[in-house]
Order: C-alpha cells, then structure tokens, then sequence
C-alpha cells in the first residue's frame, strides 16, 4: 500500500512540475518565429517592395507589399504561428491571381521584425500596417480585406472590429487559444494558458462585415469543429469553403479552389466598377 501511495505521490508530482514548465515555457510552445528569409519575392519571380511601419509602442515591423495595378483591392495576410513571410510567397501569388494586391507583414519578433511576439503586441502590429495602406498608399478602408490563417485568424478578426475593412477571410483558425489548447492538452486546465486569442468574440462583434471560413475536415491540428463554430458566430453576409488535406497542406490542395473563392468573395462583398 505504501508503494502504491508513493508511486502516486510521484505521478502527481510529476504531473504538477510539467503543468509549471508548460506555464513558464507555453510562449515557445505558441511563438515559433524564424528570422532567417527562405526566399525572397524578387527570387521567386514577383514585384514587391519592401515596407516598413511603427507600431504604437514603438516597434518597428516589416512586410512585403505586392501591387496589383488592375484592383483598388488589397488583401492583409496575418499568418499563422511559425516561420515568417517568406515561407508565404506562393500564398501571394495566388492572392494576386484573386484580383487583389497583397501586403504580407511579419509580427514582432518574426522575420526583420523587431520585439517579441505577445497577444497584444500582434494586435498592435495589424492595426500599425492597417492603417499604413490608409495613410500612405492611400486604401479606403473598405478595400481593404483581411485573411488571417490559424492564429492569424485571432489578430485579423480583431483588426476588423477595430477598422471596419471590405471583407474578413479566416482560413483554418480557432475559436479561442484556450479551447483549442484544450484539444491539443486536454489535461491542462484552462486557467493555466496566458493567452486568449478569441477569434469567436471577435467574429460576434462584427456587423454587415462580409466574412469567409475556409477549412479542411482533414486538419489534424485545428480540428475543423472550430471553423464550424466560428461560422455559426458570424453575422450575414456569410459562406464556408470546405478545402482539402491537411493544415499545413491545404492550401497546396485547395490552390485553385481558394483563388477562385476569394475572387467570388471580394466581387460579392464589393463589387469594382
């Protein structure tokens, strides 16, 4: 009986310092930046220039802005949790091919990209370059559509509370971090992740915003249920776009789909003279 006591005593113990560990290390687990550029636009055959733009709080961040002289249309792509921007390009290509151009930009920490990541600090970020296409390329807000994949779900339905834009477009996202910290950790209480990163909140505010979900019912990492959610929450005008494979496949499976989606969308929710 003591044996057995002890042996539990040490499987709760054990429990208890992995619980810490993931509280003192859980912004590793969610932030996976990398500074180093896989390629660049030019590199990869398209006309880019280079921008940058500070933050509120004094960050200095970077992007790609990707013209397209036949639209008054940009699409704002906040990506998911790793890498950085060069690892999007093909991403922009097909963006373009939508009728659009592009502004790709890098959170904090990310890429050339200066700080270190935090939920408020990708917040501030969007809004930064939002406002940037405002202010110096000269976008009215209504042309503006913003496409936020995975975590870029969270800080895109955010910055269209905050600048009403021409269209939301989330791609493979979650309702909230902790829900979905619950589907990957579901031993891990809620309580213990420091971050929300409420897409459904957000979503819930908007009014009269067209939105887009985009997702594949073979995600194996954000599993599906939450776009599902996520469309529920959304206000009209609405569509769902089922795609193919995985979540970080998809967009190689769905290349074609998702182009011609986006073009439908953006003529739909704001129509070019």
């Amino acid at each position: 009986m003591k044996s057995i006591m002890s042996t539990i005593a040490a499987i709760a113990a054990g429990f208890f310092i992995l619980l810490i560990l993931m509280y003192l290390f859980q912004d590793r687990l969610l932030f996976m930046p990398a500074s180093g550029m896989l390629q660049t636009p030019e590199s990869a055959g398209l006309k880019a220039e280079d921008v940058w733009t500070e933050t509120e709080d004094g960050v200095r961040i970077h992007g790609w802005y990707f013209p397209n002289e036949e639209t008054n249309r940009v699409i704002v792509l906040s990506h998911g949790n790793a890498g950085n921007i060069s690892y999007r390009i093909e991403i922009a290509r097909t963006l373009l091919d939508s009728g659009a151009a592009v502004l790709m930009y890098d959170y904090r920490g990310y890429g050339k990209s200066e700080g270190r990541p935090s939920e408020q600090g990708l917040y501030r970020d969007i809004l930064a370059f939002t406002e940037a296409l405002m202010d110096e390329k000269g976008y009215e807000s209504e042309n503006i559509f913003h496409n936020g994949r995975s975590l870029g779900g969270a800080v895109a339905a955010y910055a269209a509370t905050q600048i009403r834009p021409g269209g939301l477009v989330l791609d493979s996202a979650f309702t909230n971090l902790r829900k979905m910290a619950g589907d990957v950790y579901p031993f891990v209480p809620s309580a213990l992740v420091k971050y929300s990163f409420p897409t459904e909140e957000y979503l819930s505010r908007l009014q009269g915003v067209p939105v887009m979900i985009m997702h594949s019912p073979q995600d194996e990492i954000i599993p599906i249920h939450h776009s599902e959610r996520l469309f529920e929450a959304a206000g009209e005008p609405k569509r769902f776009v089922r795609l193919r494979g995985g979540h970080n496949e998809n967009f190689y499976a769905s290349r074609e789909l998702i182009e011609e989606s986006w073009r439908e969308f953006m003529n739909s929710a704001n129509p070019q003279d």
